[in-house]
């Protein structure tokens, strides 16, 4: 080898390393929050779509630790800007900006590029015997044949059916595959994860008082708010909600893991609050019962100074609320209203789910297919690739594909659980909140379907699987310049 050819070898290897040490850097994920802000105010639609690519494609192909891919599964769920958005919500006039031909062009190369990247890190995974063959992967790819097959035989069944089947199959399996085979289950990984979260949280709480300080027709003369108003780009409220909900565990994980975890808990009780202010009623239901568990994880695992502190935070959000609910007792009021009157039928989940159940009784083997007109589903996502949703993950799968898929969606459930109750561990439980805060909010809406929602599932069990009997007692590194906090003290 010539010494051009070395120095040429030398400084490609170079530039890998520092991007890799980069993305691998806790700073990851508030740069991409940085980013992800940046182009989404900006309306750089494009610029995050490509950032995103380039990131998860290097880190499929270079890395040698593909556990950075949380950071961009997370911000993917929040790209879609205001200007270009083509949702429905709020009365919203939808942009034609993701149905221009140079746009979707780019679009589908930068998914390509991601895609044939992470098959690459998959089929790399397998031949080097990475990927453990656990009853979780046996399941997972009986459910993913089975989603495919939604809606065989039905009346009106269409290729967009088996397009979606498998399209859903590869973000369940397919992640799951490859993060089961690339991402490490070291103590660094939980913490990765727990960053990834809070970046994200800074982000929905940045655009969350943006959007009650600047969008009109939020606030009603009355002094109400008109909730229909408050969208974004990427999502409603309930979006919204889902989205901070499960950033709680990160928040109780760095509060009894961090140094300075009073800052995270006073944080813990900021996202509780912004779960309010994001008016969504099913978020407020599990986002505070989620809330509630990492407030009893909190106390229980700090000791001394430390513990004497979150209760004193606790307590003066408990005044705080109370005087603030105190002063506005119309706002109470509302949302008493909002969460006992109507609940189902105000939002049609009622005769969705009326629906769903008359459709699996006439199609009980594979469904009425995913491909279906609801009338009940106002289709705000305003992208027709995304079909309507009975906004219940297991009514979804009995009417979209029968007992053939809800049966192995039932047996991997089943695999989750168990693996989780057989080795039960700190770290494990904040994999465990974050799966379960998405699991039951998913029974008011169909997150577990929506794709990107689907992506962190799919990281999460893969994680949560992986680190089956590899985790340790000793806490991990929770801080971006200091050490791990040492008994809460």
């Amino acid at each position: 080898m010539s010494t051009v050819e070395r120095k040429q070898k030398f400084n490609a290897g170079s530039i890998v390393g520092a991007v890799e040490s980069a993305i691998s850097s806790p700073y990851f994920p508030f740069v991409t929050a940085v980013v992800t802000l940046a182009c989404y105010y900006l309306s750089l639609d494009m610029a995050i779509i490509w950032y995103m690519a380039l990131c998860g494609a290097f880190v499929l192909v270079f890395s040698r630790d593909a556990s950075p891919l949380i950071t961009l599964f997370l911000f993917m769920n929040i790209m879609i800007s205001m200007k270009n958005t083509p949702t429905l919500a709020g009365g919203n006039q939808p942009s034609d900006y993701y149905f221009q031909t140079h746009i979707v062009a780019q679009i589908g190369v930068a998914i390509g590029l991601f895609g044939c990247a992470g098959v690459y890190r998959m089929i790399r995974a397998a031949l080097r015997g990475q990927i453990k063959r656990t009853p979780t992967l046996f399941g997972l790819c009986a459910f993913a044949a089975a989603i495919m097959l939604n809606g065989l035989f039905s009346e009106g069944y269409t290729a967009m059916n088996v397009l979606y089947g498998f399209f859903m199959a590869f973000m369940f399996l397919g992640v799951y595959a490859i993060c089961s085979g690339s991402v490490e289950s070291g103590e660094g990984t939980f913490s990765r994860i727990a960053w990834a979260f809070v970046a994200l949280s800074v982000c929905l709480v940045i655009e969350l008082a943006v959007a009650y300080a600047t969008y009109d027709g939020l606030w009603l003369e009355s002094g109400g708010i008109e909730r229909s108003k408050l969208y974004f780009g990427w999502g409603m409220y309930n979006t919204m909600g889902m989205l901070l909900t499960i950033s709680m565990p990160a928040a109780a994980w760095l509060a009894v893991r961090h140094k300075f975890g009073n800052a995270f808990t006073a944080w813990l009780v900021v996202i509780e609050i912004c779960v309010f202010v994001s008016l969504s009623r099913q978020a407020m239901l599990c986002g505070t019962a989620i809330f509630a568990v990492c407030v009893v994880w909190i106390l229980l695992k700090t000791g001394g100074r430390a513990r004497w502190i979150n209760c004193g935070i606790f307590a003066a959000a408990a005044v705080g609320a109370a005087v603030a609910l105190g002063v506005n007792r119309g706002m109470v009021d509302e949302v008493i209203a909002m969460l006992t009157n109507n609940f189902f039928s105000g939002s049609g989940r009622d005769g969705l789910y009326e629906q769903a159940l008359n459709v699996f009784f006439a199609n009980p083997v594979f469904g009425n297919g995913f491909y279906r007109d609801l009338a009940n589903d106002p289709g705000f996502i305003g992208l027709s690739i995304m079909p309507d949703m009975y906004h219940n993950t297991v009514l979804e799968l009995l009417a979209a594909g029968g007992l053939v898929a809800f049966v192995p969606y039932v047996v991997h459930r089943m695999h989750t659980v168990i693996s989780f109750v057989k080795d039960p561990s700190e770290n494990r439980f904040f994999v465990g909140l974050v799966m379960f805060a998405l699991i039951i909010l998913s029974l008011l809406d169909n997150h577990m379907f929506y794709i990107l929602p689907t992506l962190v599932y799919s990281y999460m069990t893969a994680v949560l699987i992986k680190s089956e009997g590899c985790t340790k007692s000793a806490p991990a590194r929770a801080s971006l310049a200091v050490g791990p906090r040492a008994n809460g003290k």
